[in-house]
């Protein structure tokens, strides 16, 4: 890469109420919108979806707005549709990201999207009523403000309503094994969860970044200013850059790795912007996931559940024009390459994922080579085991990191996970979808239909008018 010296940066005229953003791709979505001007990405794409809702759900919505039992029939439409374009949004965006070509990533995605639909709305209205209602669920949220190595992040709270939901209800749909009207009353679970932990987390009305110009900026400013305080100095071509950008990309293949080639080993924040005028993104690798039994290598290795690192990107070194922490927790940039521009940094470590704050520790870039060891032993390791696996193991293992570790990290703060493996066989697999799984294979399902109807967003049929709220899944025939 080439950093732009000396072009000034525009990046903060993307905040400015007119203006439309930049189109990081050429595709355009129409989703249920047939016959209309295609929508767009990125913040005009988000104003479009705004523009076209019914209801003020996808505005700044208040505290009475998240408190309440249910959504209207054209809330949830609503919902419906600007997660489905959301999730165009964020998958054309990152479509050019590696995969180990070991991991059938699309039959097990299909199969967790269905089995999260079926199975979550009674975890997560058990967990409401363990927590005291919603307002315990928005304590949940709002934990994530002053802590850094959480799971309760943008991709695993976005992952609640637009995978659990969104892509579980398109999926079931595009198989013909339920209705556009069916499972209203699970709908509902699902959503007002996932809004009252986006609520409680931002605090500000909106539920998701791209609502808010791709920002996620949900740290208390004292906390920061404690993060800040540890960074240190970087100069492109030093050894210190080099150690901190080599262990970065490190712990980002483990982080990918432990979660079957999936984002939610890693989450972003931010962009911060600091006094200096750079700004700050701060980002959490989960490099071992306890919950999963092919983690024993991390542990093996003595890594912590996660390291945390603070980056420090100079913006006119760069000539930064826009800058996109998406509801995946993961950072866009234009020009796209901000290596070079990062000016400082600093690494933490949280070894347990209820490690009080208190305990997490800073790690010098001087010694993170002893750390880098350990993540490439892992990595190696884990690499060998799963190579070792047969397609079946490969695909319920995938099946599992969707279905468990979306919702894990809530359950686990509110203190009923336990609960959900003991009453409610979180861990079983439901009839339905363990039948599936031989279905998936027929038609070329996972292969065609699925990236035809979920990831185009053709598949995300609207409520109807005449659909009632109290309506689950009326018949079998």
């Amino acid at each position: 890469m080439t950093t732009t010296e000396g072009k000034r940066a525009t990046y903060k005229q993307r905040y400015d109420e007119a203006d439309d953003g930049l189109r990081f791709q050429e595709l355009t979505y129409t989703g249920n919108f047939v016959g209309m001007e295609p929508v767009t990405d990125g913040i005009k794409g988000d104003k479009m979806m705004k523009a076209r809702a019914k209801s003020g759900v996808l505005e700044k919505v208040s505290k009475d707005d998240v408190l309440k039992d249910q959504f209207s029939i054209d809330e949830l439409n609503d919902l419906n549709n600007y997660l489905a374009w959301n999730i165009w949004d964020v998958l054309v965006m990152r479509a050019t990201e590696g995969v180990s070509g070991m991991i059938p990533r699309q039959e097990y995605e299909i199969l967790a999207f269905m089995h999260e639909f079926y199975r979550w709305p009674e975890l997560l209205r058990m967990t409401t009523a363990e927590v005291g209602g919603a307002q315990g669920v928005m304590d949940i949220g709002a934990s994530a403000r002053r802590e850094i190595g959480t799971k309760i992040n943008s991709v695993h709270d976005w992952a609640i309503g637009a995978v659990g939901f969104g892509m579980g209800r398109c999926g079931l749909l595009a198989l013909e094994t339920i209705g556009a009207d069916d499972y209203i009353p699970e709908s509902n679970e699902i959503l007002k969860f996932m809004q009252r932990v986006l609520w409680g987390k931002r605090q500000d009305g909106y539920l998701l970044n791209s609502q808010d110009r791709y920002r996620c900026q949900i740290h208390e400013q004292d906390f920061l200013d404690q993060l800040v305080a540890q960074v240190e100095p970087l100069e492109h071509g030093s050894p210190k850059h080099s150690a901190f950008t080599q262990f970065n990309a490190a712990a980002e293949l483990l982080s990918f790795l432990d979660h079957y080639d999936c984002r939610l080993g890693l989450g972003d924040t931010g962009p911060y912007e600091l006094p200096d005028g750079n700004i700050l993104i701060l980002r959490d690798l989960f490099v071992n996931e306890e919950v999963f039994h092919w983690s024993d290598v991390c542990e093996d290795a003595k890594l912590p559940h996660c390291y945390s690192l603070a980056l420090v990107i100079d913006p006119e070194k760069m000539g930064l024009n826009e800058i996109r922490v998406n509801d995946i927790s993961t950072t866009f940039t234009r020009p796209k390459n901000y290596i070079e521009a990062i000016v400082g940094g600093a690494v933490f470590a949280r070894e347990k994922w209820n490690t009080p704050m208190g305990e997490v520790y800073p790690i010098k870039i001087d010694d993170l080579a002893e750390h880098l060891g350990r993540v490439q032993t892992a990595t190696l390791k884990l690499y060998t085991k799963t190579s070792k696996m047969c397609r079946r193991d490969l695909i319920w293992n995938g099946q599992y990191v969707y279905y468990i570790d979306m919702i894990l990290p809530h359950l686990r703060k509110a203190g009923t996970y336990e609960k959900a493996c003991r009453d409610y066989d979180l861990w079983e697999i439901d009839q339905r979808v363990s039948n599936y799984y031989y279905d998936i294979t027929k038609r070329g399902f996972a292969q065609e239909t699925v990236p035809s109807k979920i990831f185009s967003g053709a598949g995300y049929l609207p409520f109807s008018d005449n659909a009632d709220l109290r309506n689950s899944k009326g018949r079998w025939l």
